[in-house]
């Protein structure tokens, strides 16, 4: 027998939900538009870095995607929390369900490697130039490899030490019927649950947070090392560079500084608050799912910062506006042309033969 569910958690899953619409529909029409000025429509060129350009914003597409079509949601209990989904999208079992999930956690690592990629790479373009060979030809899969693995180690380590037990079932499962009226045995997920009955620490399950919290760690400190040296520095190091460059590269620092202030926010921040919050073993039951929303708008976001601050974007973007308009109204035109020949055509055919002209 379901329990009703609460009118403020009720509240809570619609709204998540209409996040995700919203961050699905945001991030696939404005990364779209990014990709499509980065193609065609801006005139510089980028090098490598239009390749980074370019990968990032798909990655968000199909990060967005994932989210849309499985509604992954998080709560928090005490000292443990479930990341699960009661979706069964294209009739997948609950294990295939599982692995989707899996595979949302790991594109999320990956998401935020090949953010600090980008900034790895700005930081060379100005102060080792020769090390950009490592973003040239083959070598770029480097870089792919390495957003890769991470999002792969991610992932495997969420699923491996985060696998739902006996004990963590028990822990959650009252708890999520009388919130969520959801079955514990019906929904797809990973747990978390820090501390046993006795107090003491469940290791295996802790290995899950330990893992995520290295990876975070190596991607942010490379962001933040990159950012604060260019800081310091690039005010000394554009000057020997031309103009047209010294302006470029100045407009791209101002993007990454955008983009170490909103991955902190959106994608950083939620993640430790989730996973850092069983330590706390505080008497809290939260839909902390509510921070999954944010995941999804990043990659919108990031686009409209390049897209704004970036000048060959705005300029390529109003090149590009100005031109649809005009053949639009030729088309208007042309139209309208041939809708006037018509009716005279028309018209002169309907003539009597007396008011005929000779």
């Amino acid at each position: 027998m379901l329990i009703d569910m609460p009118q403020s958690f009720l509240d809570y899953v619609r709204y998540a939900q209409l996040v995700a619409q919203l961050g699905f529909f945001s991030t696939t029409f404005f990364c779209f538009i990014l990709v499509f000025l980065t193609m065609f429509g801006v005139k510089r060129n980028f090098g490598t870095y239009k390749y980074l350009l370019v990968l990032f914003p798909v990655v968000g597409i199909f990060f967005a995607t994932i989210e849309l079509i499985l509604y992954p949601n998080v709560y928090s209990h005490n000292a443990g929390f479930v990341v699960y989904s009661t979706s069964r999208p294209f009739n997948m079992t609950q294990d295939a369900v599982t692995w989707f999930i899996v595979l949302y956690t790991g594109v999320y690592a990956t998401t935020i490697s090949m953010l600090s990629v980008q900034f790895l790479y700005r930081y060379w373009a100005i102060f080792d130039e020769k090390k950009l060979s490592f973003f040239k030809g083959w070598r770029f899969l480097i870089c792919t490899a390495y957003s890769l693995y991470f999002g792969i180690q991610w992932a495997l380590g969420t699923y491996y030490f985060g696998k739902i037990d006996d004990y963590a079932e028990n822990y959650l499962r009252l708890e999520m019927m009388q919130k969520y009226s959801t079955d514990f045995s019906e929904i797809a997920g990973m747990t978390l649950v820090a501390y046993d009955k006795d107090g003491n620490i469940r290791w295996f399950n802790i290995c899950c947070t330990l893992n995520q919290t290295f990876i975070m760690m190596v991607q942010y400190s490379v962001i933040i090392y990159c950012g604060i040296w260019m800081y310091i520095e690039i005010e000394e190091k554009v000057q020997m560079l031309s103009l047209s460059l010294r302006n470029l590269h100045k407009q791209f620092f101002k993007t990454l500084i955008l983009q170490i202030v909103t991955p902190t926010v959106t994608l950083f921040l939620p993640v430790i608050i989730i996973i850092y919050l069983p330590f706390l073993d505080l008497e809290c039951d939260l839909p902390t799912g509510i921070f999954l929303s944010a995941f999804t708008l990043y990659p919108a976001m990031d686009a409209i910062i390049v897209m704004y601050i970036v000048a060959d974007y705005r300029e390529a973007a109003k090149t590009m506006l100005k031109e649809a308009l005009h053949k639009v109204s030729s088309w208007l035109g042309t139209v309208e042309t041939d809708k006037s020949s018509t009716r005279a055509r028309s018209t002169a055919t309907n003539l009597p033969v007396a008011l005929s002209p000779n």
